[in-house]
């Protein structure tokens, strides 16, 4: 995809979801348009799993996971901090990160994730967990938008 068409293809799509952003129900639309529409990834299904168990104390699960680069994704709803503490099903607060890095701790070492997303349909935050205490890259919508919306 040429860079001016996947400006426009995002320009699009911030427009398809700007007043969406219900963790439950728009979570996995959400990421195979964004894949297919603004990255050019065709049928992004076959790269992109939804719900996969994690064992903890309990069964969990991940919201996104796309094996062949090694991105964890943990989704919120619109008007959830990515910062904050949410009560977790055992009882703890656990920021979106903490609860993803809780996931893949989880996980058996090859399935470890190289990269996690933090999302809630507005802002984007990316770690890399090779620099695990390094912070995160904030995506935020306006930048966004401001990108795309030349």
């Amino acid at each position: 995809m040429k860079e001016a068409d996947q400006k426009r293809a995002a320009t699009a799509f911030v427009k398809r979801w700007q007043d969406r952003g219900n963790e439950r129900q728009d979570s996995q639309t959400f990421w195979l348009d964004l894949l297919e529409t603004v990255y050019d990834i065709p049928n992004p299904g076959e790269y992109i799993s939804f719900e996969d168990r994690v064992m903890l104390d309990h069964t969990s699960f991940i919201d996104g996971f796309i094996d062949t680069t090694k991105v964890l994704i943990e989704q919120k709803g619109r008007n959830k901090s990515l910062f904050d503490g949410i009560r977790q099903s055992d009882g703890s607060l656990l920021s979106p990160f903490e609860q993803a890095k809780r996931y893949s701790a989880n996980l058996p070492y090859s399935k470890r994730p190289r990269w996690i997303i933090t999302s809630n349909f507005t802002q984007f935050f990316v770690y890399d967990m090779e620099q695990p205490n390094g912070g995160c890259k904030l995506i935020p919508e306006t930048t966004f938008k401001r990108g795309y919306n030349e």
